[in-house]
């Protein structure tokens, strides 16, 4: 009974709650998107008034919102688009105090006091309040707001999105970018997609963007669905660290970017910016006798905004349009030469030192016979036009029709092999428009919609394929739109409601998609792709097969994407000021629909390398494939799911000096299920499949945590006049990180059919044998384990809930009207971070490598196993026990029904952990008397066991060398970038109209009008890492990921010995600590069972990559134009790495590169270790050699 109590009690409180939130409203939006003004009414004697009546007024739009002070003379005004505002204060037997020129920026919250002096309303006291902004005294968030003259001068790089709101991060304290890595998270250098940019500790991909309210960052991977024009921004604010409780699903930071709304004046622009090869420098490591690789960029568009009807309906619309053309110089394209493509291959006797005799057979030298592949019989005179024999195969009408559209010509470079040069072609287009509509009903209501469109497509092409059989496809189609409706219900009490969708289509397309299908060169049997994908003519033309053959060029034609996403987002919220407290709650939900077509070798992708007829060549033109695969998905993997929070905030003013900002957050982020039942997953522990949603198994893929509770707490103190001290702390979780694909489940049978052709086949039969079909009969529970089924990864249902903690302690100080200063530290801590790992690992010990014959194999899958190990799991023996059959350990993903045997399985878990602490600085000077200055230090350090939770799942950085070990694996981070300074200046030159010289005449027009903008940024280089790529396979993973033996210091070479040569010193490690067995390793020394974990560590702290040096200007001159008072033209000239540095990437890491035995004095080194041949360029807009970029910019 007691039992039954207590859940009715848990439930009617649970219930109780969430109608507590739903009807007092809630969100995430309010401060996301505007600002708040606040502040304390007191008479001379420094009483407060309560009761005073107070009017906020907008003065671009002359919109006016009208409220009461509290009984503490307190006063609340949110939910304000941010700009320029005037606050009025009257109250009877007072004269009236007018506070003007209020800066309000997103997020912020100035407080504006007035002091009432005595007299009657008629009389007004100007307040001093310009940029009462810049002192933070209300909050305790470390943020950074970027108004529109830096968004407008700095010097932003267009790429094949445009030039990028989003570059602007950099200039924050405590963001560091990571280049010269191997990037999505991919190797040793441990890099995101979204740059690369790591926010006061947290991971790559980790922060959520936030365009006019709305969330715009997709799940799984993160970054932006949406990327706005620089000139639709308003505002960009980056919110980092013990922030309000209506922040959340970040990894530690917020990015926030506002649109532009129209004002009771007429404003627009138009614009078009340039970059081409012609005034570029050349790359580090380019031929200088060489031409530089040609390319036009071209970016161009304009906006216009105003009103509708004044002081009640505005609009704001810009269109942007990007088009780039370039080609990239590809060599030793290996195609064959006219006599073979004829089918002429006496090439391969006489070439070889052999001879034919009459009857054509080759003899002698090393030359070689073609024969036929269905008879054996030989060739005569390897020509397969004298292939007439009764029995014999005829040449592949598949193979004469491919090489139709193959390329040919260039040097002869090999016997049947002419080698090309040419330049591959490629070019993108990219269109935005972002249109925006503002309506103030009344005092009481304002209403908004803001719309973001953004579509890109991309041409490449291939080196073997050509014309339209070459040509591949890539875009994305992407929009948001939001609708927001606040509502004044009296002084005191605001509602905002929210409504947002987002929307993203990515795809990436087979080579020949729309031109051509495998049925075009007579390639038949082969489903057609889905109908929905576009270009493919409704399915039927879905590209062309892929094809290599050994000894030459091929095409990788396997993979196809399409992968429509959709994102619902529902909010509201409440504010409220009571007393000294200023009140909000709120509650969000957002819907995510993805539905993902990613089938491999959608075309058919097929090798030809056996030489069944003597000669792999030979066997293609006959058609005879020696492997081959196709995999055949008829429907979308379709997964949803729902996520919800709500939060409650106090902003609390203790005293005029003293705030405290309390919070609490709530997360619920459901799993996701795909609406087919068409996931499943092996189960380790069990050993068997999992359907998700049939027979009692769960619908979705994953356990969600109940537990993301997110307290905040936060102090401002201000002591004295332009000084605050300010602390906080705050608990956040990242949003969602799998669906399906993503690390959790793989599409089932009834959805996706893999096939793998038959070695000996020839592709000429009608139709090809062997297809698999999807098959919906094969939804079991569970499905059997010598199914021929494959899957890509497999996660726990019971996953540890991620979470980071953050917390501050920081002074401010204000210097005149324009200037702060601010220094701090500032930490965080992940906990349960995801990683991939590798989760029926088995262990390799001294004791079982050498119990394992050296080059023991399975001979169909060439990878080595170990019978028995003490550190398998326990489905290890279940599977054994069931089919008779070893445990494998090597490194692929299927469940060969041949051999009964179970791979490795990577996985994904909470299992990882970082801390991170810095010491933070930063000068903020607002524009004023032609000057603005951004400047920034970041000292820190960030340590982990795992930098990177996506991509690069067989690498040093996420599997580690010993699973059963991860305290090995902590070292400093591969983002950890100790020192990293950026200062951001735009200087106004004293000469010309308005200013101290040359107000007038022929000077003026001439030295007038000019400014300069730049940013100047230099870091640390990340740490960096070496795997054991080589000598060391002693972790049963199939991959290399063991380390070497520190035998000396590798940073002994540093200043002036090391250089691009040389970078580190490559004779401190010892690798011979490796394991026999694996016939994919050719040893080339005796191993040592007993070094087989080497004890480097996963990154060296004291040997750094490359670091960054870099200048970015831009110059700019204003010609006036005597077409209303603020009409002008400006050119710009944005110079990117103006001084021309040279940004390399990592070393090389790889100790063979470059090895010789003929060479015994490098030992078990090669050449190239420690060398770096590469530049960084393309990384987070970084410039790898000076590049110009000339504007034209009318601003009317």
């Amino acid at each position: 009974m007691e039992a039954v109590v207590k859940r009715a009690r848990i439930v009617a409180v649970v219930i109780g709650s969430v109608f507590f939130v739903l009807v007092c409203a809630p969100n995430l939006g309010a401060q996301q998107f505007y600002g708040t003004i606040t502040g304390t009414v007191t008479d001379p004697s420094g009483a407060v008034v309560p009761n005073a009546t107070i009017k906020v007024t907008n003065v671009d739009t002359n919109v006016t919102s009208t409220l009461t002070t509290n009984r503490a003379g307190v006063y609340v005004a949110s939910s304000l688009i941010v700009g320029t505002y005037r606050v009025e204060a009257e109250a009877a037997g007072f004269k009236k105090a007018v506070a003007d020129r209020i800066t309000l920026e997103v997020g912020a919250t100035p407080k504006v006091d007035l002091s009432l002096a005595v007299g009657r309303t008629t009389e007004v006291v100007e307040v001093t309040a310009a940029n009462a902004a810049i002192l933070q005294t209300q909050q305790t968030d470390l943020g950074q707001t970027l108004n529109i003259t830096a968004v407008q001068n700095l010097p932003t790089q267009g790429g094949t999105r445009g030039r990028s709101p989003y570059s602007f991060l950099q200039l924050a304290a405590g963001v560091t970018q990571q280049f010269g890595c191997s990037g999505g998270g991919d190797g040793v250098g441990g890099c995101g997609n979204d740059g690369n940019v790591r926010i006061s500790g947290s991971r790559p991909r980790n922060d959520d963007n936030i365009l006019d309210g709305t969330s715009i960052t997709p799940p799984v991977f993160g970054g932006q669905d949406v990327q706005p024009t620089v000139e639709a921004i308003q505002e960009f604010r980056i919110e980092q660290n013990s922030m309000s409780a209506e922040y959340g699903k970040a990894g530690g930071a917020i990015v926030i970017q506002v649109s532009k709304s129209g004002t009771n004046h007429f404003h627009g622009s138009a614009y078009e910016y340039n970059k081409n090869q012609k005034l570029d420098a050349k790359d580090y490591f380019a031929d200088p006798s060489k031409p530089k690789n040609p390319f036009t960029y071209d970016e161009f568009g304009g906006s216009i905004g105003g009103p509708i009807v004044k002081g009640r309906l505005f609009f704001f619309v810009d269109y942007e349009a990007i088009r780039l053309h370039g080609s990239q110089p590809v060599s030793g394209v290996r195609v064959p030469d006219a006599a073979f493509r004829s089918g002429d291959l006496g090439a391969l006797c006489t070439g070889n030192g052999g001879t034919f005799d009459a009857s054509g057979n080759c003899s002698g030298g090393t030359g070689q016979q073609i024969s036929d592949p269905n008879t054996g019989a030989a060739i005569p005179f390897n020509n397969i036009a004298n292939n007439t024999c009764v029995g014999c195969a005829s040449p592949s009408a598949v193979s004469q029709a491919l090489l139709g559209v193959w390329a040919s010509g260039g040097t002869l470079a090999g016997i049947g092999v002419d080698a090309l040069s040419l330049n591959s072609p490629g070019s993108s287009t990219a269109n935005r428009f972002n249109p925006r509509v503002d309506l103030n009903l009344s005092q009481k209501d304002h209403i908004f919609g803001a719309y973001h469109w953004d579509h890109g497509l991309g041409d490449v092409f291939s080196s073997v394929y050509v014309g339209k059989a070459g040509r591949q496809i890539n875009r994305t189609s992407q929009y948001a739109a939001t609708i927001g409706w606040t509502h004044t219900f009296n002084p005191t009490t605001l509602n905002e409601f929210r409504f947002g969708i987002t929307h993203r289509i990515g795809d990436r397309m087979a080579f020949g998609v729309g031109a051509d299908t495998p049925s075009t060169f007579g390639l038949e049997g082969l489903p057609n792709c889905l109908s929905s994908v576009p270009d493919t003519s409704g399915g039927k033309k879905c590209g062309t097969p892929g094809v290599t053959i050994k000894g030459y060029s091929g095409v990788s034609n396997s993979g196809m994407i399409y992968e429509p996403a959709s994102t619902f987002h529902f909010s509201d919220s409440v504010s409220k000021s009571l007393g000294k407290h200023s009140l909000k709650t709120g509650f969000q939900a957002d819907h995510y629909s993805i539905d993902n077509y990613q089938p491999n070798a959608v075309d058919g992708q097929f090798d030809f390398s056996t030489a069944f007829t003597g000669d792999p060549f030979s066997d293609f033109l006959f058609g005879k494939i020696s492997s081959g695969s196709l995999q055949v998905q008829n429907a979308f993997v379709s997964t949803r799911a729902w996520a919800y929070s709500a939060f409650v905030q106090d902003d609390f003013k203790v005293t005029p000096k003293l705030t405290l900002n309390l919070g609490v957050r709530y997360q619920y982020d459901q799993s996701f299920h795909e609406i087919h039942h068409g996931l499943a997953n092996f189960n380790p522990y069990t050993a068997s499949w999992e359907q998700f949603g049939v027979n009692g198994r769960p619908d979705t893929t994953l356990d969600p945590s109940k537990k993301q509770f997110e307290p905040r707490i936060g102090l401002a103190w201000n002591p004295m006049g332009g000084f605050v001290v300010r602390a906080g702390y705050g608990i956040m979780h990242p949003g969602f990180v799998g669906h399906g694909r993503a690390g959790d489940g793989s599409p089932s049978p009834n959805l996706l059919a893999p096939t793998s052709f038959n070695p000996g086949t020839f592709w000429d039969v009608n139709p090809l044998p062997g297809i698999v079909n999807p098959d919906p009969s094969k939804i079991t529970a569970p499905i059997p384990v010598n199914s021929n089924i494959s899957f890509s990864s497999w996660a726990p249902r019971k996953q540890y809930p991620t979470y980071t903690q953050l917390w501050n302690l920081t002074v401010q100080k204000q210097f005149g009207n324009d200037t702060t200063a601010q220094i701090g530290y500032v930490g965080s801590k992940g906990t349960h971070l995801p990683i991939n790992y590798a989760y029926n690992l088995c262990q390799q010990t001294p004791a079982t490598a050498a119990a394992v014959p050296s080059g023991f194999n399975y001979p169909a899958l060439g990878l080595w196993s170990e019978t028995s190990s003490p550190h398998c799991p326990v489905a290890a023996a279940v599977l054994n026990a069931n089919t008779g059959g070893p445990f494998g350990c090597g490194g692929g993903f299927s469940i060969s029904s041949v051999y009964c045997w179970l791979t490795v399985t990577p996985g994904w878990w909470g299992l990882s952990s970082s801390i991170y602490h810095s010491m933070q600085a930063q000068v903020d000077h607002r524009f004023s008397h032609g000057f603005q200055l951004l400047a920034n230090f970041t000292w820190s350090k960030l340590i982990d066991d795992s930098s990177s939770d996506w991509g690069g799942f067989w690498s040093l950085d996420v599997l580690g060398q010993d699973l059963y070990n991860r305290k090995a694996e902590r070292s400093v981070s591969a983002g950890d970038i100790p020192k990293r300074f950026t200062f951001a200046p735009i200087v106004e030159l004293p000469f010309g109209r308005g200013r101290k010289w040359l107000d007038s005449g022929v000077g003026s027009e001439v030295l007038g009008g000019w400014r300069l903008a730049s940013i100047y940024t230099i870091q640390s280089g990340t740490p960096f890492g070496i795997t054991d790529n080589k000598y060391g396979f002693c972790n049963s993973s199939g991959m290399f990921t063991d380390r070497p033996i520190l035998i000396g210091n590798p940073a002994s070479i540093s200043g002036s010995q090391r250089s691009t040569n040389l970078w580190f010193n490559n004779q401190a490690f010892d690798f011979s600590g490796t394991c026999p067995g694996p016939g994919l390793v050719d040893l080339t020394g005796p191993g040592d069972t007993s070094k087989a974990f080497g004890n480097a560590p996963r990154f060296y702290s004291n040997v750094r990559n490359p670091g960054l040096n870099n200048l970015d200007l831009s110059l700019q001159k204003d010609f006036r134009i005597p077409v209303g008072e603020q009409t002008r033209l400006t050119f710009q000239a944005d110079f990117f790495n103006l001084p021309n540095h040279a940004f390399f990437t990592e070393p090389n890491a790889d100790p063979i590169t470059g090895y010789s035995p003929a060479n015994p004095a490098l030992g078990l080194r090669g050449s190239g270790f420690g060398t770096i041949n590469t530049t960084a360029g393309g990384l987070g807009g970084l410039a790898a050699n000076r590049i110009i970029q000339l504007g034209l910019h009318l601003y009317f």
